[in-house]
């Protein structure tokens, strides 16, 4: 399932269901000659991070064979952060990674699908397609042969 879990790390970077957090500044923080003082809130943008070009090649196109050259644990920390991370790690990512790749492996061995008409990914305000992707679904014949 190596090439399941490229597809999972894929889908998660480019359409997270948490595009960001909040976070307030502990202290005064100066980044790139601007100042934010202490006691303000920051959104912390995982989607500006996952989908900046100088992070990933392409970032706006659907790459699962990207993951095949670095794996997650190679990637810097706060560059791919679907779970978010440090103390604050969701506590049940290994759970979720899980139930999608168990998804995924039952949807596409036992069903083929083809778009019932042509449609685009829309990136504002979130990962989208822009008439939800309509499809249509067959279930694949099962033989059950015995050898």
């Amino acid at each position: 399932m190596t090439f399941t879990q490229c597809v999972v790390n894929e889908t998660l970077r480019m359409s997270n269901i948490i595009s960001g957090i909040f976070r307030r500044a502990m202290t005064d923080i100066n980044i790139k000659g601007y100042t934010i003082p202490k006691g303000w809130k920051v959104f912390a943008s995982f989607r500006a991070v996952h989908l900046n070009p100088d992070h990933f090649k392409d970032a706006r196109t659907f790459n699962p064979w990207r993951w095949q050259r670095k794996s997650e644990s190679t990637t810097p920390g706060n560059i791919y952060t679907p779970f978010g991370g440090g103390p604050r790690l969701c506590p049940g990512y290994e759970l979720a990674r899980v139930v999608l790749s168990v998804f995924l492996h039952r949807i596409v061995t036992r069903y083929s699908w083809s778009p019932a008409e042509e449609d685009k990914l829309v990136f504002f305000p979130t990962t989208r397609t822009q008439k939800r992707y309509p499809i249509i679904v067959k279930r694949r014949v099962q033989s059950n042969l015995v050898m």
